[in-house]
C-alpha cells in the first residue's frame, strides 16, 4: 500500500495553514495544535524538521511563531515528505539509500522503479498552493 505517513499529513496541514496567513504574520504552534487537535509535541518535532529543511522559518519570543520561508507555490510535496521522513521510495529498494538482500533475483524491482518515478514526478509537481482553497 502506498501511503502518506501521519507525520507528513500533519506537516502538510501545518504548511497549508501557514500559506493562509499574511506575509508579515506568524502562526503559533500552540494555536494550531488547539485548532487542529494535533499533539503540540508532535507539531514541534515536525516544525523543527521543516525549519531545518528551510521550508519554514521561526521567530522566537512571546509573539513568535512560524511562517513559510518561500511562496506556497514553490513548496512541493516531495520536498515536504523528504524533510520529515527522509528519502522517499514506494518500496525500500526504490529509495535512493535502500536495497534489500534479494536485489539480484527480484522480478518486481524494475516495475516498481517505474511506478516510483511516476509517483515522485507527481509529488514534485504538486505544491502546497494546490491544496489551498
Amino acid at each position: 500500500m502506498i501511503k502518506i505517513s501521519k507525520q507528513t499529513d500533519y506537516a502538510l496541514q501545518l504548511l497549508i495553514e501557514l500559506s493562509k496567513i499574511r506575509k508579515n504574520e506568524l502562526l503559533g504552534l500552540k494555536k494550531f495544535s488547539n485548532k487542529s487537535s494535533i499533539s503540540f509535541l508532535f507539531l514541534q518535532k515536525i516544525a523543527k524538521l521543516l525549519r531545518e529543511a528551510k521550508i519554514v522559518e521561526s521567530v522566537k519570543g512571546k509573539d513568535g511563531g512560524y511562517r513559510l520561508n518561500k511562496p506556497s507555490g514553490k513548496i512541493n510535496i516531495m520536498t515536504v515528505m523528504e524533510a520529515v521522513e527522509g528519502p522517499y521510495g514506494a518500496t525500500e529498494c526504490s529509495r535512493a539509500d535502500g536495497c534489500c538482500g534479494k536485489a539480484g533475483q527480484c522480478n518486481v524491482k524494475k516495475g516498481m522503479e517505474k511506478i516510483n518515478k511516476k509517483i515522485i514526478s507527481l509529488l514534485k509537481k504538486t505544491t502546497i498552493k494546490s491544496f489551498v482553497k
